[in-house]
């Protein structure tokens, strides 16, 4: 099993010309097949010449009744016709399926997963992938690599995408061709698969947590995980806890997985609100805050509570509450 990365790349002068073709807005099913009647064929410039030249010996043979120039002309003409079979089936057939995709924090880049699945199919060289930018104005030309698909193998492909800005990021409209084996014929085929993912606010800020609004648990209520010293029994794990409160000796002797239970004077909660970011006159400043305070929170295994315009999570600690509050801050719209 094989993972290619690749670079993505603007509209170029190369692919400019097939752009028409590319006015596609339905969202193609995963896994998806390319089958003939999205797959499109034709000569490349290259192939242009070729056909001018095979003119040129065609007349000539005729004017001299050159027998053996007919016999060359016709031989190149017939490997030209087979090799748009040849590139055709470069693509035809092709399965592709939508893989994971992990957020990210604005300025990252987002590694979009694809499977190239060839299990029952012959070798496909030369399949050219990149992202296509419909507001790209750049007239430069990057480089786009080239992955061959051996036989009966399920290949990764990696394809990033930079960020620059919080909000949901689509992998968009992508294209692969292929000019395998010649070069005299360019076929491509446009894929727009339903896959995005989530970016997070970029963390900046100062990493002093807010003291306002911290409260402790003095016993009066009933003792909370990870927030204390004192040491008060065993519960089983649940998806979304701590690792550093996993009875890792435990685990070690093949036994159940366990998570130790603290509590008493020292536990700490803190909220992060939206008055604690107010003096922030720039919304992408305020959210960067909140999101580097809550890192910090977990980082340091603090309880910790968000509280913005249109979402609200009391105070927990864990992968599933991080996630939470790092999505309300990639997905939220404004003050109301």
């Amino acid at each position: 099993m094989t993972t290619h990365t690749l670079q993505s790349s603007e509209n170029s002068n190369s692919t400019g010309k097939w752009h028409f073709f590319s006015h596609r807005t339905i969202i193609d099913p995963s896994p998806l097949v390319l089958e003939r009647r999205r797959i499109y064929i034709l000569p490349t410039q290259a192939g242009l010449m070729f056909a001018l030249v095979l003119f040129v010996m065609l007349l000539g043979s005729m004017n001299y009744n050159n027998s053996m120039g007919y016999a060359l002309t016709f031989l190149l003409g017939s490997m030209a016709i087979v090799s748009i079979l040849h590139t055709h089936r470069t693509l035809l057939g092709l399965r592709i399926e939508v893989g994971k995709v992990a957020p990210v924090f604005a300025g990252e880049t987002v590694s979009f997963q694809l499977w190239l699945d060839n299990r029952g199919q012959t070798a496909r060289y030369g399949l050219v992938w990149h992202s296509i930018t419909e507001n790209s104005k750049s007239k430069i030309q990057n480089p786009k690599p080239k992955i061959d698909l051996p036989t009966n193998q399920r290949v990764s492909l990696i394809i990033p995408i930079p960020t620059t800005q919080r909000g949901r990021v689509f992998l968009g409209q992508i294209m692969v061709y292929s000019r395998f084996p010649l070069g005299l014929f360019h076929a491509w085929a446009y894929i727009h698969l339903d896959i995005s993912t989530l970016v997070y606010p970029q963390p900046l800020g100062h990493k002093t947590l807010p003291s306002g609004k911290q409260s402790e648990n003095r016993g009066e209520d009933k003792p909370r995980d990870g927030g204390g010293e004192d040491f008060i029994g065993y519960r089983h794990y649940q998806q979304g806890d701590s690792p550093r409160h996993v009875d890792w000796k435990a685990v070690a002797r093949e036994q159940e997985w366990m998570i130790k239970q603290f509590g008493g004077m020292n536990t700490v909660q803190v909220w992060f609100t939206w008055d604690d970011v107010s003096m922030f006159n720039d919304l992408e400043a305020a959210l960067s805050q909140l999101c580097l305070w809550i890192l910090v929170a977990e980082s340091q295994g603090a309880r910790y509570g968000l509280k913005i315009p249109g979402y609200t999570f009391e105070p927990h600690t864990g992968k599933e509450h991080h996630e939470r509050c790092l999505q309300a801050l990639a997905l939220f719209k404004g003050k109301k």
